[in-house]
């Protein structure tokens, strides 16, 4: 298509299409990695989740350091140069191993900063996870830039059915933490072989210093940005093992991971096409403003029932699901999801950030958020794990005035209309979670066993979001049911419109 006339119709098609095939893809994942996630959780324990969390958190600095944006900067090209795609991927290659052998090197020396000796063996086995990882970075990349997220779909289904099936019978085998390593592994080789023949592109032996160069104050400022997120969401795992030993890290975790596994079940989808979406609208302000704002409060009209009717539920799904080895995860849960609404802007201001090409803001407004993050969690820990959990959820609703500022300045989106976009959707899973939380002891003491209890809680808390929404934000509804009818078949659309 040519980059100077978007086809605005297309686009909203070709948008449509990949969001579904991403729901697919995410849903799959999230379902599976979910399935997995309870058998590992029951049959390991807090300790091997938390060495394993500690060793990841550096892989996951080096992997961002490693693949240095230029994923996202090849996907964000509206004319793409083919000796750029070979440039970022040979960079990309090269940047990997080089962050590989540091993270072997320096691996003893993390070990005694977290104080747990086994997570340098791990680090040693995972490094070189990183060079080989990067291999599909372009190719993924590129398929984005395509919107082959069917094919991306199918990646994700088969690496996640291989590399949960290797962890869990890992585990059965005794293997403890190494089942985590295996399942690490797996997932990398699974997606690079994928990667090359979903799209059957081999790049060229050459390097362009000047195409690199054109696109190297992007990524850079983008691979900062990116690794001061991860930060904000990782560094409290150090402060908690220094203070309080890898089973906590475990458990605080498992409350992470859950939240990660329910957001994704909405963001992830959409998020995945947000960037393309945006970054082909950028030379039209009002069409990008509307598409970030329904981008935005489609995210919000899913996510912040299940976080927050989560957030009610805690206790008793993750005692149900796990056992009681996992103490007070649940506790921990419900603190993290009082940061519902700031949790949904960070994934969708970066990307409008990114597509406007102001990258620099972008790192701004997480240097803040992590120098924030850093300093109630030094003031908090002492007082406990759940203080900790209060500080980040604090630190999250402190700084978002600033974030929206920044989008306002230079992505010209007014916070009044994000808020106007999400208000409805937060409103109406803060009634359902109120509800569900004043019912729960009820329905448990009436009803028996506390998973069918649970379940009804369950089907209460969506019944009154529905209606709740039904009744008072049909409006905002009504689009979103409008997109997902025109993609049925002619002659089924009469009747769903009955």
């Amino acid at each position: 298509m040519d980059a100077g006339a978007v086809d605005g119709g297309d686009l909203k098609k070709r948008t449509a299409t990949s969001i579904l095939w991403s729901i697919v893809r995410v849903g799959w994942s999230t379902v599976a990695t979910f399935v997995i996630f309870v058998f590992l959780a029951r049959i390991l324990g807090p300790q091997d989740f938390g060495t394993f969390a500690l060793a990841s958190l550096f892989v996951e600095i080096g992997r961002v350091l490693a693949y240095a944006g230029l994923g996202d900067a090849i996907t964000r090209q509206l004319d793409l140069d083919e000796e750029l795609a070979d440039t970022a991927f040979w960079a990309s290659l090269a940047f990997s191993v080089l962050v590989g052998l540091v993270i072997f090197v320096m691996a003893p020396a993390y070990g005694e900063l977290v104080r747990d000796p086994a997570v340098s063996e791990i680090l040693q086995w995972l490094a070189p996870l990183l060079p080989l990882s990067s291999l599909a970075v372009i190719h993924n990349a590129r398929l984005a830039r395509d919107f082959g997220h069917k094919s991306l779909a199918a990646q994700s289904i088969v690496a996640s059915l291989l590399s949960g099936a290797t962890a869990v019978a890992a585990a059965f085998l005794g293997w403890g933490v190494w089942s985590l390593v295996a399942q690490t592994a797996v997932n990398a080789v699974v997606i690079v072989l994928l990667g090359w023949l979903s799209y059957r592109w081999i790049p060229r032996f050459r390097f362009n210093f000047a195409l690199f160069r054109s696109v190297f104050l992007f990524s850079v400022s983008l691979v900062v940005s990116q690794l001061l997120w991860m930060l904000l969401a990782r560094v409290q795992d150090i402060f908690i093992s220094r203070w309080y030993g890898s089973v906590e890290v475990g458990r605080y975790r498992i409350a992470w991971r859950l939240i990660e596994l329910i957001s994704q079940a909405v963001l992830s989808p959409i998020g995945s096409v947000a960037l393309v979406t945006l970054s082909k609208l950028q030379n039209d302000p009002a069409a990008f403003r509307n598409a970030y704002n329904r981008i935005v409060g489609l995210a919000a009209l899913g996510t912040f029932p299940l976080l927050l009717g989560f957030g009610a539920l805690s206790d008793q799904l993750i005692l149900f699901l796990f056992g009681n080895k996992w103490g007070n995860a649940g506790d921990i849960a419900t603190v993290l999801v009082m940061m519902a609404v700031p949790f949904v802007m960070n994934v969708f201001a970066s990307s409008a950030l990114a597509a406007v090409n102001r990258a620099e803001s972008i790192l701004s407004v997480a240097a803040l958020q992590l120098a924030m993050t850093v300093l109630l969690t030094w003031l908090l820990i002492p007082y406990g794990i759940l203080a900790v959990a209060a500080g980040y959820a604090a630190r999250a609703w402190l700084t978002m005035p600033y974030q929206q500022y920044v989008l306002k300045r230079y992505a010209n989106i007014a916070p009044l209309g994000t808020m106007k976009a999400i208000a409805m959707p937060f409103v109406g899973s803060l009634v359902m979670a109120g509800c569900v939380w004043l019912a729960k002891p009820f329905i448990l003491a009436a009803i028996s066993p506390v998973w069918l209890a649970t379940g009804v809680c369950i089907a209460l808390g969506a019944a009154i979001y529905a209606a709740f929404m039904l009744l008072f934000a049909f409006s905002m509804i009504r689009p979103y049911l409008d997109m997902v009818l025109s993609m049925l078949p002619s002659r089924w659309r009469p009747l769903a419109h009955r």
